[in-house]
């Protein structure tokens, strides 16, 4: 499929009456190498895992580790911080031979998401493609607070034990797998998770970026 035609097929929403109920079987994760630990869950057909660890904060807005880890089969996930597709940041991330790329995106229609300077993610330690998997570990500067429509400031609870995120993901890579910038075609599933942000907090948090920053 060419190009244009492609885009003409772009994201549409991610939110909506025909979601299922909200998937929220958070565990933790402990990564043994690193002794980083997350909040994680393992959602969709693939199935997708999602990693979030935080800050010992009381309020945001906070930076947050994010890890992913994904059959090679997944051309493209990404998770809508704000439980929604429209008015929030969205982390993307996929592989790219043997490397693995993040990119942020803002939608306000449900069309292609447009790029998003105010989150910023840096590609760490840990991200990796092997035969089966590639997994994608990075930092989110900007992911836990945004512009709602409106002009209204949304900010993510880090004590929440049930916060809402959206996710999202296609078989079929982006456009040009080695530009974050590349359009990205419609997803082939989407749908709600609750992960446990609270039990996301650690103090350890500034010592796993330090250890973990490339």
């Amino acid at each position: 499929m060419g190009i244009i035609a492609r885009l003409a097929t772009v994201v549409t929403a991610l939110a909506g009456s025909s979601i299922a109920a909200p998937v929220s079987a958070t565990t933790q994760y402990c990564d043994e190498p690193t002794g980083v630990c997350y909040s994680e869950i393992t959602v969709g057909v693939a199935p997708i895992t999602w990693r979030i660890a935080i800050p010992a904060v009381e309020e945001g807005p906070f930076d947050v580790l994010l890890q992913i880890v994904a059959p090679k089969t997944v051309g493209w996930t990404g998770i809508a911080w704000g439980g929604g597709m429209l008015y929030n940041p969205i982390s993307l991330g996929w592989a790219n031979g043997n490397s693995t790329i993040p990119a942020s995106r803002f939608a306000t229609a449900h069309i292609q998401p447009e790029i998003y300077d105010s989150a910023t993610h840096t590609v760490l330690k840990g991200s990796t493609v092997n035969a089966t998997h590639w997994t994608l570990t990075t930092l989110c500067k900007g992911c836990s607070t945004w512009v709602h429509n409106g002009g209204s400031r949304e900010t993510l609870d880090p004590g929440a034990t049930a916060a809402s995120f959206a996710f999202a993901a296609s078989a079929t890579p982006p456009v040009d797998p080695n530009d974050s910038w590349s359009p990205i075609g419609i997803h082939s599933e989407h749908g709600i998770m609750e992960i446990d942000l609270a039990a996301a907090r650690s103090d350890q948090f500034d010592t796993w970026v330090g250890q973990l920053t490339l």
